[in-house]
């Protein structure tokens, strides 16, 4: 990695040498748009009519809904609409409907610019206008259904609309008939509300001189060792031996076991030389300070299960504590002591047991 930073640098240096001894042009241009959450939804519909109305087959309508964006996919709509039900006998009039709604939905793609399938439910009162008269009444309402929505058509933000809605009416026929199950189908147009404003902004620059100049690049350095040079490395002073990312900054999970940091025998006391090593690594957090770590103690299996516990969570609260007095936030870090659930060696000779004691940073970012 270390190999490639210094080759791309290097040529980069190289190319903005040679280009300024020729005559460039370059453009730049910035675009803002702002629309409002608010829209209004026209709809003409088809509706499908249940036979115990003894009405025809089908009808037609229109809805208008006031509709405003909620969170994530989530909206909502007020909605009021008219229905011509049609009837087949010349000596009957049509049957109308009069009603309003208050429906909630969610788009499966809530992306502000592009197409989107949605599921639609609310309920509502209706107002039926049958014939004869005797039978006219305000009723119950709901509806569930799926639609979906295109992306914005030219500047304005306009959508084309289509859905598809069981509809269920709570009104009772003069035969004695009630609850109609019923089909709205319709196509329509979604038209965004407020001020949508589009500022560009064009920026012409030419450059000519007469002379070739090349500059050399600058000294690649990596105070850290992590494979960033200093000059773009967001998180200087990383702990040696954390993989980081394209900053600089130790962002995914990882454990790293801390060398050197030992404990008085039997105690969670720390010795001179741990304290120094200690005195490192909180100097590599402080230059990190969005990364969260859990101080981790192991014992070998030497001694009773609970003591073991015991003294690892001690010994693991005791590092935590000396780096929080280093000037490391508390919230960063927590302790916890594992005993002698987690050995990386064999507890049947001193060289694993000594691999086994032993204190991790784990990063839990």
């Amino acid at each position: 990695m270390k190999t490639y930073l210094r080759f791309a640098m290097l040529a980069s240096g190289l190319t903005a040498g040679v280009a300024a001894g020729q005559p460039a042009e370059s453009v730049s241009e910035n675009e803002t748009v702002t629309e409002s959450r608010g829209y209004v939804s026209i709809l003409p519909y088809h509706y499908s009519i249940d036979s115990d109305r003894a009405a025809g087959d089908d009808g037609r309508g229109l809805a208008i809904a006031y509709g405003r964006r909620w969170h994530g996919g989530w909206f909502w709509e007020a909605q009021t609409y008219g229905t011509l039900l049609d009837t087949p006998q010349d000596a009957s009039t049509d049957f109308y409907q009069h009603g309003a709604s208050l429906d909630v939905g969610v788009r499966l793609n809530p992306r502000s610019d592009g197409a989107s399938p949605f599921f639609i439910a609310g309920a509502g009162l209706v107002r039926n206008d049958v014939f004869p008269d005797a039978g006219d009444d305000t009723d119950w309402t709901g509806n569930v259904g799926l639609g979906f929505v295109t992306g914005g058509l030219g500047n304005g933000g306009v959508r084309l609309r289509g859905e598809a809605r069981y509809v269920y009416d709570t009104f009772e026929t003069p035969a004695g008939q009630d609850g109609m199950n019923e089909w709205r189908i319709g196509l329509g147009v979604m038209v965004p509300l407020g001020r949508r404003v589009v500022e560009r902004e064009l920026v012409r620059e030419r450059v000519v001189t007469e002379t070739v100049t090349e500059t050399a690049p600058a000294d690649i350095v990596d105070s850290d060792d992590d494979g960033v040079p200093d000059q773009i490395d967001r998180c200087p002073g990383t702990l040696e031996g954390l993989a980081t990312d394209n900053r600089g900054c130790a962002s995914e999970a990882q454990t790293l076991r801390l060398d050197g940091v030992n404990f008085e025998l039997n105690s969670a006391q720390l010795t001179p030389g741990a304290s120094e090593t200690l005195r490192r690594v909180a100097e590599s957090l402080r230059g990190e300070p969005n990364l969260r770590a859990e101080i981790a103690g192991h014992t070998d299996s030497s001694g009773a299960d609970d003591y073991n516990m015991r003294l690892s969570q001690q010994r693991a609260e005791s590092v935590r504590e000396f780096l929080i007095s280093q000037g490391v936030e508390a919230d960063r870090l927590r302790a916890r002591g594992y005993g002698e659930t987690q050995p990386v060696a064999g507890n049947d000779t001193e060289s694993g047991r000594a691999m086994n004691r032993r204190v991790e940073f784990r990063v839990v970012n």
